[in-house]
């Protein structure tokens, strides 16, 4: 009897367990792999956030920044030491790295030696050693080649590569030449650097070969084509806005979760002199990466950047420009360099105007302090390089705190700080019990932005009839989109801040959109409502249970089954004495 209880009881806590599983206060998705990056916490969310938020727009409409790898090998040259910190850049949210590659007329292979090594000199394949051409004298590492490159790539791809840290990549060529001119005069060029039969030649004969590590990752021009083939006219009036480009693109969320590419190659400028022995581009080079014929692609300097992206600033431009930049497929590169370099302001302002800002210069000046350093210079710009939150934004320290304690409020006093602004500098955390005017956004035009006079609300307060006919209250997913709706508060001569539909009230650092009560896509909930409901069931189920096997056990009165082991004592007792036999049968 006591045994059985036991069970019983232990059965009972059993369907609690399995309650409580299923009722999991907090489950986070593709977050156990997460990194550690050397990004504070603020950056971390800032580039999740702007990630996710602009998941439904084209590739081509999204503003990233990245570095030339050239200044890493200037300061250390051109060796493995020199890209050391390449991962570490990737890991903090860089996603374009650009690199000279050059091509070798003496071995017909790839480098990223600017200068021919002498084959006639026997080297250790580890060492830095000097080489000249062009009357310059180079660095570099014999056995270093792009290898080196895509296998810190392949690795970031490889442990990034869940929907809570994917991110897309570009990878940008510049394609030149080590060239010489064949004559009587260059017979002794060919004598030192033409391969011998002690040559050992390092690096890739074809550009196709030079990327086929990162081979499964790459957004291709086959894959391009075959999205091409296959779209159809959306349902979804967002996407149908951006269908209406001449030359379609898949839209970010396509790229990462239903095609799986992580990274794009593109040839930004292709600088090979003609020659007998240049390089000719395959068909297989143009099956993986993009050139300007089959990407359109512009590349400016920061000198000529700057009064386009000042008349784009000024935002006297009206929906029609807006929606031209919208569906106008170009991806627009931005240089700096020595003469002309990015400040934190110059490069915000380059983002906010579409462009993708690649950090060429060699240093920079930010105060009175000179940086040389890749990792430093990075630091010191992350805080500028989102196109939507201002610099030190969204601030995550109110999150844990809340100075409403005075309002009586029957939303958690904790979400007071989970709201998002739109302010003349960009985006940033307030108080969601505050009240400011709303952003609305066309349904079907997403330039086109109507801010509602009459009473300010709290963030709780909005509703679906706040704003017109044909409106959404919204937020902005792209650079020109967050331009459209600054065009318009000035337009319509509104005071920021404004809100804008985002935030992180479910979950703290995990900002969405779709009102106060939208949940995160990496972290369920259960509020204390929904436990009880899904505990309830099971918990009545086991006391029920529990309850008719006591009052069985109690109230037995079954007479068979309560004298069956002093029957069968005696009926055993009786059988034997008259069947029981002495000594041993034979």
């Amino acid at each position: 009897m006591i045994h059985q209880t036991i069970i019983l009881i232990i059965s009972f806590l059993i369907c609690h367990v399995v309650a409580l599983t299923e009722a999991n206060f907090s489950m986070l998705y593709n977050q156990t792999t997460v990194n550690q990056t050397a990004l504070n916490e603020t950056l971390d969310v800032a580039i999740r956030t702007q990630r996710d938020i602009s998941k439904p727009v084209p590739l081509d409409q999204l503003a990233v920044s990245g570095t030339s790898l050239t200044t890493m090998f200037l300061n250390k040259g051109y060796s493995l030491d020199s890209i050391s910190e390449l991962r570490d850049l990737l890991d903090t949210g860089m996603q374009a790295i650009m690199v000279d590659l050059y091509w070798n007329e003496f071995t017909s292979v790839w480098q990223l030696c600017p200068a021919p090594f002498p084959q006639n000199v026997t080297y250790n394949p580890n060492d830095k050693v000097k080489v000249a051409w062009n009357n310059i004298t180079y660095t570099c590492q014999a056995a270093f080649t792009t290898d080196n490159i895509m296998s810190i790539i392949e690795s970031y791809l490889d442990s990034s590569n869940t929907n809570f840290e994917a991110n897309f990549l570009h990878l940008l060529f510049n394609l030149k030449s080590i060239h010489y001119e064949k004559s009587n005069l260059t017979m002794s060029l060919e004598n030192i650097y033409k391969p011998n039969s002690r040559s050992n030649i390092v690096g890739n004969s074809t550009l196709n070969a030079t990327i086929t590590p990162i081979a499964s990752y790459i957004f291709s021009p086959d894959v391009l084509s075959e999205y091409r083939s296959q779209v159809y006219s959306s349902s979804n009036p967002y996407a149908s806005f951006y269908n209406r480009s001449d030359i379609i693109m898949p839209s970010l969320e396509a790229v990462l979760l239903s095609q799986y590419k992580r990274i794009l190659v593109n040839v930004l400028t292709n600088d090979i002199v003609p020659s007998p022995r240049e390089y000719s581009i395959t068909s297989d080079d143009e099956k993986l990466i993009f050139f300007n014929t089959t990407l359109p692609t512009s590349v400016r300097t920061a000198k000529d950047a700057a009064p386009y992206c000042k008349q784009l600033l000024s935002l006297d431009n009206d929906i029609k420009k807006y929606d031209n930049l919208s569906l106008t497929t170009q991806f627009d590169y931005v240089i700096d360099s020595n003469s002309h370099q990015f400040t934190q302001d110059s490069v915000q302002d380059f983002l906010r105007c579409g462009l993708l800002p690649i950090f060429n210069a060699t240093s920079y000046t930010v105060g009175n302090k000179n940086i040389s350093d890749v990792g430093d210079v990075f630091t010191t710009f992350t805080p500028y390089l989102f196109w939507s939150w201002r610099a030190g934004q969204p601030d995550i320290s109110n999150n844990s705190s809340s100075n409403n304690s005075s309002k009586n409020h029957d939303e958690d006093a904790g979400a007071s700080f989970r709201c998002v602004v739109i302010t003349n500098d960009g985006w940033k955390v307030d108080d969601c019990y505050e009240k400011y005017s709303i952003a609305c956004q066309n349904k079907t035009e997403p330039n086109d932005w109507y801010i509602p006079p009459g009473d300010k609300q709290t963030y709780f307060d909005v509703s679906r009839g706040d704003c017109p006919d044909g409106y959404n209250f919204s937020l902005p997913r792209s650079s020109t989109e967050m331009l459209s709706l600054m065009s318009a508060v000035k337009k319509q001569n509104i005071d920021y801040p404004i809100w804008i539909d985002l935030n992180d009230i479910t979950i703290s650092n995990c900002f969405v959109s779709g009102g106060p009560y939208a949940q995160c896509p990496y972290q369920k909930t259960v509020t204390t409502t929904r436990f009880v409901r899904m505990i309830a069931p099971a918990s009545v189920i086991c006391i029920i249970v529990l309850i008719a096997v006591l009052l069985e056990k109690l109230l037995r009165t079954n007479h068979i089954q309560s004298n069956r082991k002093r029957y069968w004592k005696k009926a055993l007792a009786e059988y034997y004495s008259k069947n029981d036999y002495e000594g041993v049968p034979s």
